[in-house]
């Protein structure tokens, strides 16, 4: 199984219930959720329901943090992306704000649902307690011969709607952080409109995070489906990457990426399993945890974070076949947030 064959198994909403998978082990690498019907016959510890589970776990003892209370309660998380299923269970009771700017979608997106959840799904997220705030977008315009054709500056239009919005929040409630799931490419329409935005957005106190942030470089880690998400020994590097960036710089930040399980947007009370991860998830990830930063010292700057982030990773070396591999910064959530305690001057 490689990256490209990797997914094209995408079982979501299928019926499967008459084939015989018993010596399939591709499943290993499925998407699938919770509409699919799978058959009795699986291959030998494919398990369904415990690998859609066990991949609602953000990983990396983050749910340790959140039996001491730090969940990112009060915190405002922004998210810019695509038509929101509004009402689903993960995030519907925390959704402070919804709105659409340009948003093209038709129906309710795949990407946005995921994305939210990530960040502050109830039972998938990294801050299940912070307030969400969600502009619907589509960043660009699709020509009358079907080409889409990326436009930054609707991008740039729900920072500014977020920031505005923010200047009418309470202290102690405010948005802290926006998350980005797309790159800002310089030679796309709107970019520098785009920059600015995030500039001004820092200004104002909120932390802007894209896809291969050049101020803040962060890659997704790959993950077996049936592996604990708790244990760093466990992750490798993800599959996008298809075999030409195993190992990992000092100076970027690997967060999980694969065999993730998120909100589905089929229906309020539905989960997708995703085992081949994009960059997309890493973004609402490493937003999620700076909330649970920022509920914890308050005063936290994105550079500080950023720092301190580097400075408590883990290197994991694994194996590809006869080589091995280091990732050199695996982010340790539960020692971040204690270096972060540390510099706020007093305890939690």
């Amino acid at each position: 199984m490689n990256r490209h064959t990797a997914f094209q198994m995408d079982f979501r909403n299928c019926d499967l219930t008459a084939y015989d998978l018993t010596n399939n082990q591709d499943m290993f690498y499925a998407d699938f959720n919770t509409k699919t019907k799978f058959p009795e016959k699986l291959p030998k510890g494919f398990n369904p329901h415990a690998i859609l589970e066990s991949g609602k776990n953000p990983g990396l003892a983050v749910r340790e943090l959140h039996k001491q209370g730090i969940t990112g309660r009060h915190i405002g998380v922004g998210i810019i992306d695509q038509a929101l299923l509004a009402e689903h269970l993960e995030y519907s009771d925390r959704l402070r704000l919804y709105e659409e700017i340009h948003c093209l979608d038709e129906t309710v997106s795949m990407h946005a649902p995921a994305v939210a959840s990530i960040a502050v799904g109830k039972t998938v997220g990294v801050a299940p307690g912070a307030d969400l705030y969600f502009i619907g977008q589509t960043s660009g315009e699709r020509s009358p011969g079907g080409k889409f054709e990326f436009d930054l500056s609707y991008i740039a239009q729900a920072i500014a709607r977020l920031v505005e919005v923010n200047k009418q929040l309470p202290e102690g409630r405010k948005i802290r952080v926006i998350s980005v799931s797309l790159m800002m490419v310089r030679n796309w329409k709107g970019y520098e409109q785009a920059v600015a935005a995030i500039q001004n957005a820092a200004q104002n106190g909120i932390f802007v995070i894209t896809v291969q942030d050049p101020d803040f470089q962060v890659d997704g880690m790959g993950r077996g489906p049936l592996s604990d998400p708790d244990d760093k020994l466990s992750f490798s590097s993800g599959i996008m990457f298809g075999g030409n960036k195993w190992g990992s710089e000092k100076d970027v930040l690997q967060v999980p990426m694969d065999s993730r399980t998120v909100a589905d947007p089929n229906g309020n009370e539905d989960y997708c399993f995703s085992r081949v991860g994009g960059q997309s998830w890493t973004t609402p990830w490493v937003a999620g945890l700076y909330a649970l930063a920022c509920q914890v010292y308050p005063e936290l700057t994105p550079k500080e974070f950023r720092a301190a982030a580097l400075q408590t990773a883990d290197a994991v070396t694994f194996k590809k076949g006869d080589n091995t591999y280091t990732l050199q910064k695996v982010v340790n959530p539960v020692r971040l947030i204690e270096k972060v305690k540390k510099q706020r001057g007093k305890g939690y």
